[in-house]
């Protein structure tokens, strides 16, 4: 065989391999070289949310052990419980999570996504595996909508399905601007019970909310200057004296307890007074529930500006938005669980919870 043939067939298995890899940036702006058909996954860090975003469970091969968790209120794992209680472990998720490298290997993944605010666990991670690690994120130190639309796309590309991220991303965005009354007169809600690594009553509160900012609602936890996920005081709480106040669905029964204890503090407060009081569900569940996120924008929404929403059903919206984004409606299992959408108030010292009406 002579030299030019000997070069020419080199130059078409080189063509051949680079073919087979795609480079991508991750939203830890790693350059990660990713083959360029993907048929197996392991989903880490609550990742599995973006997968399931995209229709693409069915290549996920190795799971951590909360995507198997019961009566624990993220969307995905109600979406994936069938589909996930038969795989291997891979890692133990949650606070503190540790990856199994060896049990990882073992499932034979093309790629591995990892939901991270940290570069380097990614880069650890991937010197480990010697697979491509692709990280993803949800915002920093609060949940922020372009991390998470960023994050989408890099699992679309990754994955092939760039037309149901931007079908998804369009739909979002139809969402931002849904609320969009323009009230004569805002008013001011606190949020309480917002998950951190695990379960807090009303003093756990996050600022610069994006459901409150979506409808247009005054965060009484803004006047502490801070992002994302906070503590603050019963005082403050007291002294912010909000309008109305949204408890999140983790937190029920620690404030259930709460109540039961120092029931005059919570009738000092004139959200109970005036029975605007709401259950919302879970805004956070190892990491943030963006749909929930948004589904319950609509219910904050028309609880804040009744007259401007009287066409929105917060219940039929939810299960909407569950639809777009996981392919069928979850609420009523959701529901079972996290007590979906109430109104809160208070009956001889003790939490009572009433449906939400639909006016």
């Amino acid at each position: 065989m002579g030299k030019s043939k000997l070069i020419i067939i080199f130059a078409l298995l080189l063509t051949a391999v680079c073919a087979q890899a795609a480079v991508v940036t991750d939203v830890l702006g790693r350059k990660v070289e990713v083959p360029d058909k993907i048929n197996r996954i392991v989903a880490l860090g609550s990742s599995m949310a973006f997968v399931s975003y995209l229709n693409c469970q069915n290549m996920v091969v190795g799971v951590e052990d909360f995507d198997k968790k019961e009566k624990f209120v993220k969307p995905y794992i109600y979406l994936n419980r069938e589909l996930v209680k038969d795989l291997p472990v891979v890692a133990k998720g949650g606070p503190g999570r540790m990856v199994m490298p060896e049990q990882v290997i073992r499932v034979k993944p093309d790629v591995v996504f990892l939901n991270s605010l940290d570069r380097s666990e990614a880069e650890m991670l991937q010197r480990k595996l010697n697979i491509p690690v692709v990280g993803l994120s949800y915002g920093l130190p609060a949940f922020d909508v372009t991390t998470f639309y960023e994050s989408i796309r890099v699992t679309a590309k990754v994955l092939n399905k760039e037309k149901r991220a931007a079908e998804l991303i369009g739909y979002i965005d139809h969402l931002m601007k849904d609320l969009n009354s323009a009230p004569e007169k805002q008013v001011k809600a606190y949020i309480g019970g917002i998950s951190f690594k695990g379960f807090h009553g009303l003093d756990s509160t996050s600022a610069d909310f994006i459901p409150f900012r979506m409808a247009d609602i005054i965060n009484a936890a803004d006047t502490t200057g801070k992002k994302g996920q906070i503590f603050v005081s019963k005082e403050f709480v007291l002294s912010s004296n909000p309008d109305i106040i949204f408890i999140d669905g983790n937190s029920l029964p620690l404030v259930a307890d709460d109540i039961a204890s120092n029931p005059e503090y919570y009738a000092r407060l004139k959200a109970f007074s005036s029975g605007r009081v709401y259950l919302v569900m879970p805004d956070t569940s190892y990491f943030v529930n963006p749909e929930l996120m948004f589904a319950n924008a609509f219910l904050m929404a028309k609880a804040a500006y009744p007259q401007n929403y009287k066409n929105i059903d917060p219940l039929k919206k939810a299960d909407e938005i569950l639809t777009m984004f996981f392919g069928r409606p979850l609420y009523a299992e959701l529901e079972k669980d996290s007590k979906g959408y109430k109104k809160i108030e208070i009956k001889d010292g003790k939490l009572v919870l009433n449906k939400v009406e639909n006016k």
